[in-house]
């Protein structure tokens, strides 16, 4: 059984829904749980509401676990900061964070949409998860151990029509799972994304259907998020869409390609190799930017005898550096 014992976990936008079926299940396995949840609806609306997280909580203490509540508004760094030293303070730190809030806005037409339903969105979303990844970072490095699972959505893997604003968000929060996975490699924290689908009381207004709600209850996106947020997991930025008992990976992909030199390259010479650039037989998936950087190198370099000396050469430095 994967358990918890001891480890403190912080979930946000757990006082409803996906979050507070995570904060259960965790505390289920001994986790000590904080309970960040600022009692808004599900456009952002009449924050500052303690209800939904101190109900979670009285559940939590009631089942017998431990778990407190933090009414706190994470697009806020200051309030994100005095939430972090309380923790500390109580705690000592956290070793886990979910971040599972989230807001979105009426579905429509591109031409319908507003730019302040996306600083909004994005506030709940990318601020803050950036807020909350960021204060439990030190805690995280002192101890030598992380995990960090952030919630993203097929909208923002694949894009969702007629819901902009919030594909933007989610598709940002992808970038920031992998800039932190690499960061956090050499440190023992580990951070993944998850993209739920769940039937909760906001899911009608995000277009689920109905029918979702006796197929794909929270709990089925619990059980993956339990895996990642555990200290056996044993994957670090990766992508997946999970709901209803389907789980699957997700991943960004590059094909072979191609290469040219500056003499040979032109518009109408890309037009052409367009079906062999498209080709994704032979596709690599490189885990970070790195990665990716030196597959280009590298194919710079076959076209490119001047580059290839050079890149030996900075390969080399960095070889004798080490």
């Amino acid at each position: 059984m994967l358990t918890f014992a001891e480890k403190i976990v912080l979930i946000t936008g757990a006082g409803r829904g996906i979050g507070r079926q995570h904060a259960l299940s965790l505390a289920r396995r001994g986790a000590r749980v904080v309970v960040n949840d600022y009692g808004g609806g599900g456009r952002g609306e009449q924050g500052g509401n303690p209800g939904p997280a101190d109900a979670v909580v009285a559940e939590i203490r009631a089942a017998g676990g431990q778990a407190i509540a933090a009414c706190c508004d994470i697009g806020d760094s200051e309030q994100v900061g005095r939430m972090m030293a309380e923790i500390v303070e109580l705690w000592g730190g956290v070793d886990v964070l979910i971040h599972n809030a989230s807001t979105y806005a009426d579905l429509g037409p591109f031409e319908s949409a507003s730019v302040a339903d996306l600083e909004r969105i994005m506030r709940v979303n990318v601020t803050g998860g950036w807020n909350v990844a960021h204060a439990v970072w030190p805690s995280m490095q002192r101890r030598g151990f992380g995990r960090i699972v952030m919630t993203g959505s097929g909208a923002g893997m694949f894009g969702r029509r007629r819901d902009q604003a919030y594909s933007v968000a989610k598709s940002a929060l992808i970038g920031l799972t992998k800039v932190l996975a690499t960061e956090g490699e050499r440190q023992g924290i580990k951070v993944n994304l998850v993209g739920p689908v769940a039937f909760t009381d906001q899911s009608k207004a995000q277009g689920i259907p109905s029918i979702m709600e006796h197929f794909a209850p929270p709990i089925m996106v619990s059980h993956l998020v339990t895996v990642l947020a555990h200290a056996d997991c044993p994957v670090n930025g990766e992508m997946f869409h999970c709901g209803g008992g389907f789980v699957a990976r997700v991943f960004v992909g590059e094909t072979p390609g191609t290469v040219y030199t500056l003499e040979s390259m032109s518009p109408e010479g890309v037009l052409e190799d367009l079906p062999r650039i498209l080709d994704e037989v032979g596709y690599a998936v490189p885990a970070n930017s790195d990665q990716s950087g030196a597959r280009l190198s590298a194919s710079i370099a076959s076209v490119n005898p001047e580059f290839a000396e050079v890149l030996s050469a900075a390969k080399r430095e960095r070889a004798a550096g080490r």
